[in-house]
């Protein structure tokens, strides 16, 4: 099986987070994509919505998804996440038969070369990178898969900044993330 890991704070998931996923999930034929929000992230000290909430909203923007999980092995981690550990735990549940995509974007692939046992992480898995505005590659190695994905204008700190300021986020999130984001008064 050829599985996709994507991991990220979705903070919130947003439709730039769903259309990367989607695509990538056609364009490389994976049969699965585990979405995996951050516990205790490892390179930011962001506040972020509680773990179960942003688990909640992932759960509710790949509703219907056959091919598309979440998963809380991160949330459930009271200790800092880290790459290869969650790789390696996702290797020990799955199976070392199967193939594991680790999805990135530009941005952090830019820096990937100080991530916590990178060289490991290429061992057991390919890296697919994803565009992100304003970045361009990073390292170059065999299981590194650069793809030329849509460049959306979205990220989550602009929705959090709208809903700060009472704007809609209608355009930018799925219906049931934004209502789900409102009945919560989530980051006001």
């Amino acid at each position: 099986m050829r599985i996709g890991i994507y991991g990220g704070s979705f903070n919130p998931i947003h439709n730039a987070h769903i259309g990367i996923v989607k695509y990538i999930l056609e364009k490389l034929q994976l049969d699965r994509i585990i979405i995996i929000p951050v516990g205790k992230a490892s390179h930011r000290d962001d506040v972020v919505v509680n773990g179960s909430l942003r688990e909640k909203m992932c759960q509710l923007a790949f509703e219907g998804e056959e091919k598309i999980i979440v998963s809380d092995i991160e949330i459930k981690r009271s200790k800092t996440s880290y790459t290869i550990d969650t790789l390696r735990k996702l290797i020990s549940l799955y199976g070392g038969h199967n193939e594991f995509y680790e999805i990135v974007g530009e941005d952090s692939a830019y820096n990937f070369s100080k991530w916590k046992e990178y060289e490991k992480i290429l061992e057991l898995s390919k890296v697919v990178v994803f565009r992100r505005e304003g970045f361009n590659g990073g390292i170059e190695h065999k299981n590194i898969i650069y793809l030329d994905t849509p460049l959306y204008d979205i990220s989550s700190t602009m929705i959090r900044n709208r809903i700060k300021n009472s704007e809609s986020i209608s355009d930018l999130v799925p219906k049931k993330v934004a209502k789900f984001i409102e009945s919560n008064n989530l980051y006001k």
